[in-house]
């Protein structure tokens, strides 16, 4: 079944509504109210994978770089892993990429993880949000997600 002649308005003003979206949407990052979140980050974070009883705890640095609405940059971080079977040292490090600011809130990658996260909009030094994250072994999947806090 095609579209029909009635429902063609319809179509445009979608498009329509699509194109204002990313028209003004791209323009956040020029705005005066885009997060200044460039420099070094102390965090904390707790995630766990209810289904594998395994809980999570971390704290570290972020160290990012801005440039407008984009930022890379990288963490290190000491923690624990409580499994069935014991504690796991969760010590690591790494890459964050993939780093976008629209406004006061951030999305970013780290390893098997995606964060997202609201700047304080007062202090402009402090950020709260969630981390999901997905690792896979050759035996099963294990589905994490918890928060995370960030200050400087």
């Amino acid at each position: 079944m095609g579209r029909t002649p009635a429902s063609r308005p319809l179509a445009l003003l979608g498009a329509t509504t699509l194109a204002a979206v990313v028209l003004f949407g791209c323009r956040a990052g020029t705005e005066p109210n885009l997060a200044d979140i460039g420099g070094t980050w102390q965090y904390t974070e707790t995630f766990s994978d209810v289904s594998h009883a395994i809980t999570c705890a971390d704290s570290g640095t972020y160290s990012l770089s801005q440039a407008g609405a984009s930022f890379v940059g990288l963490y290190f971080q000491r923690g624990m892993c409580h499994t069935p079977t014991g504690l796991t040292d969760n010590t690591d490090s790494g890459t964050v990429s993939e780093g976008r600011v629209v406004g006061r809130t951030l999305r970013f990658r780290a390893p098997f993880c995606e964060y997202d996260g609201a700047v304080d909009a007062e202090s402009g030094a402090s950020i709260t949000g969630h981390v999901v994250c997905v690792i896979t072994d050759p035996t099963k999947q294990l589905n994490f997600s918890g928060t995370w806090q960030a200050s400087r």
